[in-house]
């Protein structure tokens, strides 16, 4: 008898074993309910926007708004912040692209924080590229986590609109937003 004979039935126990193995039902511990922890303040948001007459970017602080209870706040990284920080000294410094491919890392990082989004919108728009700009704003529309942000959102899609011509595009991007101008039925014609 060959060695492998030998260990023939022991080997068929082994599969079984393991076979066996493989279909218990795993050990599960009780879970108990986590401690509620309270939420860290957030800092009062900011969003960029730049007119379409002037190439210098402006800050416009939004109004402070309760998300929804399905949202949850998002936490930004210390990385992406590091680079949000280096972007607007490059922005402030003049050097838009340099500003633009330092969110587009920041963007990689965090591709769902729409705030990132509309920053690169506002620059892709204060580079005179409006098609770009409201593909961009589109994204932060996508990842809005509350109406301020998506409010912004659509304010910059009807501004990049406005900038390519497409009036009737812009005043339904404007009502998106919600704007005063639409309620009050005053018309911003392109200059």
């Amino acid at each position: 008898m060959t060695t492998i004979h030998r260990y023939r039935p022991l080997l068929a126990m082994m599969a079984a074993g393991v076979f066996l193995a493989g279909c218990a039902p795993l050990a599960t511990r009780p879970t108990s309910p986590e401690p509620a922890s309270s939420p860290a303040p957030e800092p009062k948001p900011e969003v960029r926007s730049t007119p379409l007459e002037s190439r210098e970017l402006q800050v416009e602080t939004l109004p402070e708004e309760r998300p929804d209870t399905r949202d949850v706040p998002q936490q930004t990284s210390p990385a992406v912040l590091a680079l949000v920080e280096q972007a607007d000294q490059r922005r402030q410094a003049g050097d838009l692209a340099g500003a633009q491919s330092t969110l587009e890392r920041a963007v990689k990082i965090e591709p769902g924080n729409a705030r990132l989004w509309l920053d690169l919108a506002q620059l892709r728009l204060a580079r005179d590229q409006p098609a770009q700009a409201e593909q961009l704003a589109l994204r932060a529309v996508e990842h809005a986590r509350d109406n301020a942000t998506l409010s912004a959102a659509w304010k910059l899609v009807a501004k990049a609109r406005r900038a390519q011509g497409d009036e009737a595009g812009a005043r339904e991007a404007e009502e998106r937003a919600g704007s005063e101008s639409v309620r009050r039925g005053v018309l911003h014609l392109p200059a």
